[in-house]
């Protein structure tokens, strides 16, 4: 039954956008009314999904894949019916083939666990926006904006083919690019909404050139196609490590967007700015949904980058890198949403670590697991904007533990699990990865990227026990009198701040009751559990020998890299505890000690600043000021060179007329008036002339007859 009603789960969000954008304002619809109309539609996205993973658990499990036309659903149809195409690579190049397009949703365990992750933490989101935009003049434009957002998610993860893929991938970045400029009248919206737009383009120019390529050597976008060809060595022969051919050129335009849309270096600059959108949208689309898009593409085009060991080691180092340079750069920051920004760009760093030693499972599953724990901690962050009065700097907060306690206690869960600590959800994903990485045979260099992961664990358990420190522990630092609203002219009075409502701490509570539990989905066997995550994503993996192997022995080994991990994140807690609540001079001290280094992590290492000077002014401008001088030189040089000549044929035109045809006209003229005076002189009116005249032509014909006819 659900599986056939799988196509409601895109499209009731989409229906709920339409009639909220549409008739929300002109009806004047209540806040009440608009909530129910867009959380309903959601809820029910969440209810279908849930009997959809019942059902195909139940019936179709380890099926590898279950397409709407396989599955019996009546939605699926030809939705681009293209002509002959012909292919140019690999050993089929030259051959054609017809394209085609299915509009079709594809239930598989990969499509289920991130319909899971959407529509659940979605709908929770939806709840706690509720309270958080309550008494916004554009309450309605924003739950129409954030259906659509889950229309395009929901489409980019269950789509079929490439192509419904980059309609939900670019459907998402429009939708990122509403929210985040939400609050159109503030100057650093607009601008952040434009720079997330800018940079993302720059990534899926790379996944367009990729999508090309898969075509032009598969001759078709269907994943279960390219899927099946891929895995043939005729098709795309696996490479060498160090080598770069077919598929490692497939693998790193694939690579680029992924890097675009999960802000990884060197395109991770949008994902801070885009924190000046409402809390809500940073809970939904910058931490838990949208930027996981690219770990999501890596894992469902696995088969390809498994082909290419360079490019596994790429994905590796680069996710390494960011997870290091996104924790240093949050050490310093004083905004709350903020560091969780650069937390959310560290955490999806381990993501693509995991894909890039072929921990494609481990991946998936901190994804998971990261979902929860990364809503919480962005809701909670909203709470206390909310409570005081949208402030967000930390040097303006503290003591919030004894006025907050449902957002503090929740907010701990979170805390915990992001920091590694046992036997939360992040610490079961996150020592997943760390295990994979110190064993994997995939690319060489599997333990320093292990090491680089325990130092992410140190530099995460840092700048998070800051951040719980300068928000909840302490003494206040806020401002006993405040204006009503924050932003209002009303005279200011005594306001403390207080819970927040139940509609914005019921999803609060629901987050953390998941980050306590959704680590046991994938319980690892060392500690008494099983492959069961594992093997629930076998069927959309390839070639996992050799990863399985590598989990298939427990030693003592992984105790020790577990313990390691957890007594490390625990040591740094507690020392950053002491330092920011009992030793503020010790801190101080240190911080003059290492003040160039917080000097960078405050600013942020100045990359922003590099890419303003290099790209925007330097490359940017440059070119802009090469167009400029192009067009002015080259194009108006053209036209104006044209306007000329067309002015000196008018000129020679004019003077051919008036000197040639003229003066032939008038000389034929001239002619024939000079020729007329004759004849006017014989035409007098008189008929004794006329006679005259005939008498002698008549007598000159005689004449000449007689003379020269004999």
């Amino acid at each position: 039954m659900f599986l056939k009603l799988v196509w409601l789960i895109p499209a009731l969000p989409l229906l709920s956008a339409a009639i909220v954008g549409i008739f929300g304002r002109p009806l004047k619809w209540s806040e009440r009314t608009i909530s129910w109309i867009a959380c309903g539609s959601v809820f029910l996205s969440l209810v279908i999904t849930a009997g959809v993973f019942v059902q195909y658990r139940a019936a179709h499990w380890p099926e590898p894949y279950l397409t709407s036309e396989a599955g019996g659903f009546p939605h699926s149809f030809v939705w681009v019916p293209g002509g002959d195409a012909e292919l140019s690579l690999g050993p089929q190049a030259g051959q054609r083939v017809t394209f085609k397009v299915e509009w079709s949703y594809q239930v598989d365990p990969l499509s289920m666990v991130m319909m899971i992750v959407v529509t659940l933490v979605g709908f929770l989101i939806h709840v706690f926006a509720i309270g958080y935009m309550r008494g916004d003049g554009g309450f309605y434009r924003f739950f129409a904006e954030l259906n659509l957002f889950m229309f395009m998610m929901l489409t980019l993860v269950m789509g079929s083919n490439f192509l419904m893929l980059f309609v939900g991938w670019e459907g998402v970045g429009l939708c990122s690019y509403l929210l985040i400029g939400y609050w159109f009248h503030r100057a650093d919206a607009k601008a952040a909404s434009m720079k997330a737009f800018i940079v993302n383009r720059i990534g899926d120019f790379g996944f367009l050139l990729a999508m090309i390529a898969v075509f032009s050597l598969f001759g078709t976008l269907q994943f279960t196609e390219v899927v099946r060809l891929a895995a043939d060595e005729a098709y795309l022969p696996t490479e060498a490590f160090g080598m770069f051919g077919l598929a490692s050129w497939i693998a790193l335009g694939l690579f680029v967007g992924a890097t675009g849309k999960s802000a990884q270096i060197p395109l991770y600059v949008w994902l801070p700015d885009a924190m000046a959108g409402p809390t809500p949208v940073s809970a939904l689309i910058h931490a838990a949904t949208m930027v996981t898009a690219g770990v999501y593409m890596l894992t469902r085009t696995n088969v390809i980058f498994m082909k290419s060991p360079t490019m596994m080691f790429v994905v590796a180092l680069i996710g390494a890198a960011t997870l290091i340079l996104a924790a240093v750069i949050a050490f310093a920051q004083t905004d709350i949403k903020k560091v969780l920004a650069y937390s959310t760009i560290s955490q999806l760093g381990y993501m693509f670590l995991a894909c890039g030693v072929g921990a494609f499972t481990a991946g998936i599953f901190h994804l998971f697991t990261h979902a929860f724990f990364k809503a919480l901690l962005f809701l909670g962050a909203g709470s206390v904007i909310i409570a005081l009065h949208h402030k967000q700097d930390m040097r303006e907060m503290g003591g919030l533990k004894s006025y907050m306690p449902i957002t503090y206690w929740t907010f701990v869960i979170a805390w915990l699990a992001i920091c590694g600590i046992f036997p939360l959800a992040g610490f079961v994903s996150k020592d997943e990865i760390l295990w994979r990485a110190f064993t994997t045979e995939v690319i060489p260099g599997g333990r320093w990227f292990w090491l680089v992961g325990v130092v992410g664990v140190a530099l995460t358990a840092f700048y998070m026990t800051r951040l719980m420190a300068l928000t909840f522990w302490g003494s206040p630092r806020f401002a006993s009198r405040v204006p009503t609203h924050g932003l209002s002219d009303e005279p200011a009075h005594q306001v403390e701040p207080r819970e927040s409502p139940k509609v914005m701490t019921l999803p609060l509570i629901a987050l953390a009751v998941g980050t306590a539990v959704a680590g046991f989905v994938g319980w690892p066997p060392a500690l008494g559990g099983s492959h069961r995550f594992e093997r629930w994503l076998d069927p959309v993996l390839y070639r996992r020998a050799t990863d399985a192997g590598a989990m298939a022995h427990h030693d003592a080994t992984e105790y020790i890299l577990m313990i390691t991990s957890v007594l490390l994140a625990a040591a740094v807690m507690a020392a950053t505890y002491q330092l920011y609540i009992h030793r503020k001079q010790t801190l101080q001290a240190i911080v003059e000690a290492i003040r160039p280094l917080y000097i960078a992590s405050a600013r942020k290492f100045w990359v922003d600043e590099f890419y303003e000077s290099v790209f925007v002014r330097g490359l940017t401008l440059g070119f802009s000021r090469l167009f400029w001088r192009t067009d002015a030189r080259v194009v108006d040089g053209a036209v104006n060179g044209s306007a000329w000549f067309t002015r000196f044929s008018s000129r020679l035109s004019g003077w051919s007329d008036l000197f040639i045809v003229d003066m032939i006209v008038n000389a034929i003229g001239f002619g024939l008036r000079v020729f007329s005076v004759a004849f006017r002189a014989a035409q007098t009116g008189f008929t004794q002339n006329y006679a005259l005249v005939i008498t002698f032509g008549l007598l000159i014909a005689t004449a000449a007859y007689f003379i020269w006819g004999s």
